[in-house]
């Protein structure tokens, strides 16, 4: 049975649904590919991942086969401050300056206590979080391999892939050849990566 990363599938429901309330309609296969060329390098994959949101009633598909989010889902609305910057680079100071609160749909981005960041350089881009954008966290202490997380070293914060390794220590991963990963003997999970709101 094939596996789907599911964060790839909440990366898609997220871009579907934010197209759809910028333009009027879904986006087509083609729009998908050049938002997340790296995920999606075939048509036949994007069709299998939107196949599982359709499975979960995610989304709907008209009777020409075009795709939809399912309105339902967001309606339901779940508040998010807006709490300042964070790297997607070297790690810099950590301050908590709300600059807003917004709402955002409980159906892409979940439940729990979240929070948004604006992003900081280009460390995590090939994930598809540029500088500009807002990242949506949901606030927890903990991680497993791989998670993307706002990791706390010091008093300086930073969005990296979270990676510990079995002598203890760890790496926290850019998504971005040009940038080396950051090796600590310890860090503070402060969230996990839940979304991301494309800033054009």
């Amino acid at each position: 049975m094939r596996r789907y990363d599911e964060g790839l599938l909440d990366k898609l429901y997220t871009y579907v649904v934010g197209y759809e309330r910028r333009h009027g309609k879904a986006p087509t296969y083609r729009a998908i590919q050049r938002e997340m060329p790296k995920a999606f390098s075939s048509t036949a994959k994007i069709r299998g991942y939107l196949q599982v949101l359709k499975s979960r009633g995610k989304i709907e598909t008209t009777h020409r086969g075009s795709i939809r989010a399912d309105e339902r889902l967001c309606s339901e609305s779940v508040n998010a401050p807006l709490i300042g910057r964070v790297a997607c680079g070297q790690p810099i100071e950590a301050i908590e300056n709300i600059e807003g609160s917004y709402s955002l749909p409980a159906g892409v981005f979940g439940h729990g206590e979240l929070m948004m960041l604006r992003a900081e350089g280009e460390s995590m881009k090939d994930i598809g979080i540029n500088d500009g954008d807002l990242i949506v966290f949901r606030r927890q202490d903990t991680a497993e391999y791989g998670d993307k997380v706002l990791a706390l070293i010091g008093n300086e914060a930073t969005v990296k892939t979270y990676r510990p390794r079995s002598d203890g220590k760890i790496v926290l991963h850019p998504e971005n050849e040009a940038y080396r990963d950051i090796l600590v003997e310890d860090c503070k999970i402060q969230g996990k990566v839940v979304g991301c709101i494309k800033v054009y």
